[in-house]
C-alpha cells in the first residue's frame, strides 16, 4: 500500500516522535522510510560556507538516525537526504517524486490562537501534497502515556461519493494493522419548526444517517474487514470528529479532501480543516477525486 514512507525531521525531539511509527508502518508494509531534512534558503543573503555547514551538520544528524533504523530493520530499507529550499515546498516535492508514498509528520502543541492557523509547515504540506500525509500532534498520546498505537481508524462519512472514495485506502489500513474500523456519520439537529417538529425530523434524519453506516459496515464486513463498527453523532461534524477521537484511545482520523490542482490545492475542506486544526489524535489526510471531477 505504502511503499515509501517519507520523514521530515528539524532535529527536534517533537520531530522525531513519530520514528516509532515509521517503523511499525515500515514492518506492516515492506516499506521503505526515506529521512529528509530541509536547510531552509530564504535569502540570497545567508553565506554558502553557513549554508554548507548547516548542510553538513543535517547530513550527520540523518546519518545517525538512519544507522539506528537501520540496526533494526535492514539498511536497504532506509534512506535520507538533505535538501535546500521552503521547507514545505521541498517535501512536496519529495513525496510526490515517487508513487505510493505517505508522508508521516509531527505537528507542534500550540494553543489558542496558533491552532487556528495551518501556517505551520506540518499544515503547508498537508493543504498542498497529493500523496496522502498522516499528521500526529504533539500531544497524541495512548492511556498508558506513550505515543499512540494504532488499534482503530475512524472514518467520517457524509453520504458523498468523495467521502466513500476513502473506503479503499481505509480498508487496506485496517486489514494490514489489524485496526478496527469505525464509520462515522453526523448531523447538525438545529433543524426549523417547533419543538414536536424539529424531534420528528431529528428521528428521520437520525434513523437514515444510521442506516447508511450500518449499511457500509455490513458491505465492508463482507469485503473481509473483520472488525467493523459505526456511530451517528448529533451535532456539528468537525466538532463531534475531533470529541469522539479523543474519546477513542489509540486511533487515528481519516479524512477525504478534493483531489484539486493549481491554487486550489492550497484550499481544504471546513471539516477536514477543522479537524486538523483541533485534533490531539492523529489524522491521515488522502487526496481523493470524484468521478464526476
Amino acid at each position: 500500500m505504502f511503499k515509501r514512507v517519507l520523514v521530515p525531521l528539524d532535529k527536534s525531539a517533537l520531530s522525531e516522535r513519530v520514528l516509532p511509527i515509521a517503523k511499525s508502518l515500515a514492518r506492516s508494509f515492506g516499506s521503505r522510510i526515506d529521512l529528509v531534512n530541509v536547510v531552509p534558503t530564504i535569502s540570497e543573503d545567508i553565506p554558502e560556507e553557513f549554508i554548507v555547514q548547516v548542510s553538513e551538520e543535517a547530513e550527520a544528524y540523518l546519518k545517525g538516525i538512519q544507522d539506528a533504523l537501520a540496526a533494526e530493520l535492514g539498511a536497504g530499507q532506509i534512506g535520507h537526504s538533505v535538501q535546500r529550499g521552503y521547507p514545505a515546498s521541498v517535501i512536496i516535492e519529495q513525496a510526490e517524486s515517487q508513487d505510493d508514498t505517505l508522508v508521516l509528520m509531527s505537528t507542534h502543541g500550540y494553543t489558542g490562537v496558533q491552532r487556528l492557523l495551518l501556517g505551520s509547515v506540518a499544515g503547508k504540506v498537508v493543504q498542498a501534497a497529493s500523496t496522502p500525509v498522516l499528521l500526529v500532534p504533539a500531544d497524541a498520546k495512548n492511556p498508558q502515556g506513550d505515543l499512540v498505537e494504532f488499534k482503530r481508524l475512524i472514518a467520517p462519512l457524509d453520504g458523498s461519493e468523495l467521502a466513500e472514495s476513502i473506503l479503499p485506502y481505509v480498508t487496506a489500513l485496517c486489514k494490514s494493522l489489524g485496526m478496527e474500523l469505525i464509520l462515522l456519520r453526523s448531523y447538525n439537529p438545529n433543524f426549523p419548526g417547533s419543538s414536536i417538529r424539529k424531534r420528528e425530523i431529528s428521528q428521520i434524519v437520525h434513523d437514515s444517517a444510521e442506516a447508511y453506516v450500518k449499511e457500509k459496515a455490513a458491505q465492508l464486513r463482507k469485503e473481509g474487514v473483520e472488525k467493523v463498527a459505526y456511530k451517528v453523532l448529533e451535532g456539528g461534524p468537525a466538532e463531534e470528529i475531533v470529541d469522539f477521537a479523543i474519546e477513542t484511545p489509540n486511533s487515528v482520523t481519516a479524512l477525504c479532501t478534493h483531489g484539486r490542482h493549481g491554487i486550489s490545492r492550497w484550499m481544504l475542506g471546513s471539516v477536514t480543516n477543522g479537524v486538523i486544526q483541533c485534533s490531539e489524535e492523529p489524522v491521515l489526510v488522502i487526496r481523493c477525486v470524484s468521478q464526476d471531477q
